[in-house]
């Protein structure tokens, strides 16, 4: 009773954060699902309920599937090498023995504070074919020919899969970094004497203690690389041959290139679905350490 009487006196309050987040959030979700079921386009207003047959087409388009494989590819690989290299980072920032941390801890950060546009056009100005990159790799020798990184199909997701590394790691590297310094010392200090080396320290010790901390950031990780668009539209655009396509890209490109919004939101409902896998397995996770607690 006594928690229902505080709800209620608090409900005032959290009016305005409810109605900021219902306009901001709840009513373009809303409105991006009904989108999904017409068939319409952007210049005209007469909308025709379809149903589900945006659906149905999208699960026989060539083009969904393939961009749904780059997709999987590109978060694959780009969560994992970054959560390899950020925890190798993290960890060169956690030694007590490297001088200037403070410092390289700040340089770690420069890319994070890039926003993703123009990281994209300073790359793709180093990755072009006479770019900085190919002139220093023929300088050097080692690569008497090196190819056209974005406009060469094999190579295309490979430079963006890179660029978006380069943008997410210090995130990855920060947050892992604060998970290390949270596990106490005294921790360590008891292994030590009971004969433990680095490795055994790092697997039963840092990893189980991180546990938590890993699940949170790689789950973000994962959602945020699954929605990237800004960096693959400003490198390549889906291209060459649609090599780089991703989803977010190819949803795009059927509202404001092909002008199909219900078949565009179609695609925007798909990638919500496939994103709910990580999340509830991540909150199914939390519970059991919650129940367990």
């Amino acid at each position: 009773m006594n928690s229902f009487r505080e709800t209620k006196k608090a409900f005032p309050y959290l009016l305005p954060l409810i109605i900021i987040i219902a306009v901001v959030s709840v009513y373009p979700f809303v409105r991006g699902v009904l989108s999904s079921l017409y068939g319409s386009s952007i210049f005209g207003n007469a909308e025709r309920f379809v149903g589900i047959s945006n659906f149905k087409a999208l699960f026989n388009d060539d083009l969904f599937w393939l961009s749904l494989r780059n997709n999987l590819i590109w978060v694959v690989c780009c969560v994992s090498l970054e959560f390899v290299f950020g925890l190798l980072i993290a960890s060169l920032l956690n030694l007590q023995c490297v001088k200037m941390r403070n410092l390289f801890r700040a340089l770690v950060l420069l890319p994070w504070a890039t926003p993703p546009v123009v990281a994209g056009l300073v790359w793709r100005y180093i990755l072009a074919t006479n770019g900085p990159l190919n002139i220093i790799l023929k300088t050097t020798g080692l690569m008497s020919n090196p190819p056209s990184w974005l406009i060469t199909p094999g190579y295309s997701l490979t430079a963006c899969v890179v660029v978006n590394i380069w943008l997410g790691l210090p995130f990855m590297s920060i947050m892992l970094l604060a998970g290390l310094q949270a596990i106490p010392s005294d921790v360590y200090e008891a292994a030590r004497m009971d004969g433990a080396n680095a490795f055994q320290k790092f697997c039963h010790i840092t990893m189980p203690m991180m546990k938590s901390v890993i699940a949170v950031v790689v789950t973000l990780m994962c959602i945020w690389t699954f929605n990237t668009f800004d960096v693959v539209y400003v490198l390549t655009n889906g291209g060459p041959g649609n090599s780089s396509l991703i989803l977010s890209l190819y949803g795009y490109q059927n509202v404001f290139a092909y002008y199909q919004r219900g078949y565009g939101a179609s695609i925007g409902v798909i990638s919500l679905l496939i994103l709910l896998i990580p999340v509830s397995m991540y909150i199914r996770a939390l519970l059991k350490e919650v129940e367990a607690e």
